[in-house]
């Protein structure tokens, strides 16, 4: 009786902690926008999703996962920028290997959680427009 109550707890241990990464720190991370200049108001595009009427430093989500996050920042005054957000492994996926989890690793795998991005703060470098440009699309 002494070994299957064991078993029983080790069991439940096993399904509670599974999964690790995706529970600890979810399929989306924290990161943080900032601007080499200031701008009153840019539109950041994030994997295709438009924030508009952004003022920096903008704080927001991005998907965890295998891929890389593209983002683009326009801003009135300024050429567009691109910047890539790449992603590194996430460590709290490693408690399920110690916990026995395999069915956690699938999990952290499949919602992204495995992953995290390799900063958690990205600095746009906004150019301006040159004046040349700026004067020929006024007329």
């Amino acid at each position: 009786m002494k070994k299957f109550s064991s078993l029983l707890l080790y069991a439940a241990t096993c399904l509670v902690c599974s999964s690790c990464a995706t529970i600890f720190c979810g399929s989306r991370a924290k990161v943080t926008f900032n601007s080499n200049v200031p701008v009153e108001s840019a539109t950041l595009t994030i994997d295709g999703q438009k924030h508009t009427h952004v003022s920096f430093p903008y704080r927001t989500k991005i998907k965890r996962g295998f891929r890389k996050t593209e983002v683009t920042a326009e801003a009135s005054g300024y050429e567009k920028t691109n910047l890539t957000v790449y992603k590194n492994f996430n460590a709290a996926s490693l408690l399920n290997i110690l916990l026995g989890g395999l069915i956690g690793l699938g999990v952290d795998a499949a919602t992204g959680a495995m992953m995290k991005p390799d900063e958690d703060y990205y600095l746009i470098q906004f150019t301006p427009v040159p004046k040349a440009e700026t004067a020929e699309s006024d007329q």
